[in-house]
């Protein structure tokens, strides 16, 4: 995934110590996505640390140990609250928009310290950069307080402070994540790597906003691999992927650029499939596509794997 155009391991993609780790974390509420009215911080600890709520949590049920990293938002908002997003009356979207800018990445907040940041409609992230001396964030005070101590290998929950509504009561809400080492391995002969990708969807309907699915299949062909290294490809190892959709035209030979509706970046999961997120009613139109919108569209990736680069054959659904 991208943080305001620079590349960050999901926390699922089974990450290394020396990465820089996306807690990404998404609110629903009612089928819907939805932006919290306050989020007051992201607190990191060691999962060994939190097998009994009482370590961790005071007798009002929020967060009073000492965490390992602590995040805010990357500045003030209107009403002088650090870290805090507070929703205008009224307004149901974008609450928390407001000092979580994904732009002030990575130097929102201050030196050293990471933020909160938005990326979309309940989509936010804090980015444990490991490239940075990074040091926890007080948001009452706009100080900072500590070194981070989250920089090694071990299990570890983020606990993020929100409130949901106005009327409602502060809650903590927990998330896992690992850092690993075994990201690390060294062979002694080059990596014959292949790749197949497949794409799930084969019919849209017009005004659909649908998830595009494209699978993958990542194969070492080196018989002295061992097996630990090969299942370490079954992971996580796309860095990036890109997608082009264009809209085929059956009635001329002209081959150029168009009919291309989609040339964008997609979201990679931790089994290596490919997302991407169409909403077919903004890109489908009369001036980028060959008449009518209604048709078949090809469907192409291209992606990243160690210093390869694969872009697979033209895959073909139908918008009806």
């Amino acid at each position: 995934m991208l943080v305001n155009n620079t590349p960050v391991v999901d926390r699922y993609n089974r990450p290394n110590v020396s990465q820089k780790v996306g807690l990404r974390t998404f609110f629903i509420n009612d089928g819907l996505y939805v932006d919290p009215y306050e989020i007051s911080s992201v607190q990191i600890f060691a999962k060994s640390a939190t097998l009994t709520p009482n370590t961790v949590l005071g007798s009002d049920n929020l967060v009073s140990g000492v965490p390992l990293m602590a995040f805010a938002g990357t500045a003030k908002n209107t009403q002088g609250d650090w870290g805090h997003c507070t929703r205008p009356l009224g307004v149901t979207e974008g609450a928390c928009s407001a000092g979580f800018l994904e732009a002030q990445y990575p130097t929102g907040g201050a030196v050293n310290a990471s933020g909160i940041y938005r990326l979309g409609v309940g989509d936010y992230v804090c980015v444990l950069d490991q490239e940075l001396a990074l040091r926890g964030w007080n948001y009452d005070t706009s100080t900072e307080l500590y070194a981070s101590a989250a920089g090694v290998v071990g299990d570890y929950v983020d606990l993020w402070t929100v409130k949901l509504d106005e009327g409602s009561k502060y809650q903590v809400m927990t998330n896992e994540f690992n850092l690993y080492e075994d990201t690390f391995f060294q062979v002694t002969e080059p990596l014959l790597l292949t790749s197949k990708a497949k794409l799930l969807n084969k019919h849209v309907r017009m005004g659909e906003k649908i998830d595009l699915k494209i699978t993958t299949e990542n194969t070492l062909q080196n018989k002295n691999i061992p097996q630990s290294v090969q299942n370490i490809f079954k992971d996580s190892v796309i860095t990036s992927a890109k997608i082009t959709i264009a809209k085929v035209n059956y009635e001329s030979t002209y081959v150029g650029p168009f009919g291309v509706v989609i040339d964008k970046d997609m979201e990679i999961t931790g089994d290596n499939t490919l997302l991407y997120h169409w909403n077919t009613d903004q890109s489908i139109t009369p001036s980028n596509t060959f008449g009518s919108g209604l048709g078949t569209y090809s469907v192409q990736v291209e992606y990243e794997i160690l210093n390869e680069t694969f872009i697979s054959p033209l895959l073909y659904l139908t918008v009806s």
